[in-house]
């Protein structure tokens, strides 16, 4: 059984460079989305509404409010509803789940964890993080995998502190798009960029949710495959072992492969705040 987005009052989608974690004490989910100088901030938001014409059911989104390239520091956004449905947050998870075979696409473990990469290994937060952090704070939400990237397959690298490869192993497939479905009788949207502050209210539309899409994306033609690098900025192993996802592609696919825009986000189980990063 997959995830019903249908029923939302808002869906939230989230792509590209950020770190997920789940806080415990203030019931929500949290994404830094990390704000180095190639990769872009931008938030859309939408409604849905009926094609102009009259005989018509087709449903189209329109734009409520868009912020494009978002300044690097300073920008907080915060979504919860009220009346939810859930409470705090909940993670979509069904059964077993092998990153190999599993067929619900919506499953959230599909996102790559941290911790489960690193097995028993500890991780803790780096001392210098070197990018500033938007914050994005969900509160009431369904977190599950909404875009699963099929044509993409992958391999773990593992690599010593001084950054040799000295083993290598299957991995899978990795979820491109994070979702969170929220329900309540309305969504407020709230957007801080430095000192100002815009609100939006979303009452819920039986049927129609809003949409909420935030990417945090590497555009250029030279963006490179793997995100981590960057993820270990803010979490270090105590071993100085890490770990690069490289992706498998037979010859003739390597060429579409360069072509794509590669950005994933990552969960992490500790610390349990991105606020503590």
């Amino acid at each position: 059984m997959s995830v019903q987005e249908s029923s939302a009052t808002a869906l939230v989608r989230f792509t590209g460079l950020g770190i997920v974690c789940f806080n415990k004490d203030r019931k929500r989910g949290e994404v830094a989305a990390l704000r180095d100088r190639k990769h872009t901030l931008t938030i859309k938001l939408q409604k849905p509404v009926y094609q102009d014409d009259a005989d018509s059911d087709l449903v189209v989104y329109q734009d409520v409010a868009t912020y494009e390239n978002l300044p690097q520091d300073d920008v907080q956004l915060e979504i919860t509803a009220s009346n939810p449905a859930i409470e705090g947050y909940e993670t979509y998870q069904q059964g077993d789940f092998d990153r190999l075979d599993s067929p619900d696409v919506n499953d959230f473990r599909w996102l790559v964890n941290m911790h489960s990469l690193h097995g028993a290994a500890e991780l803790a937060p780096t001392a210098n993080q070197g990018y500033p952090l938007a914050k994005i704070y969900i509160s009431n939400g369904l977190f599950y995998s909404h875009k699963l990237d099929r044509n993409l397959f992958f391999e773990k690298v593992e690599r010593d502190a001084a950054g040799t490869a000295t083993q290598r192993e299957v991995f899978g497939n990795v979820a491109e798009t994070m979702g969170v479905k929220i329900e309540g009788d309305e969504v407020t949207f709230t957007i801080r960029i430095g000192d100002k502050e815009e609100t939006h209210r979303l009452k819920r539309v039986e049927g129609l949710p809003y949409k909420i899409e935030i990417k945090n994306m590497d555009y250029s033609a030279n963006s490179v495959y793997s995100d981590l690098p960057d993820y270990y900025r803010y979490l270090s192993c105590a071993s100085g072992k890490h770990f690069d996802l490289t992706p498998v592609a037979a010859d003739e696919m390597a060429g579409a492969i360069s072509q794509r825009d590669f950005c994933h986000p990552i969960v992490v189980d500790d610390p349990p705040s991105i606020d503590d990063l």
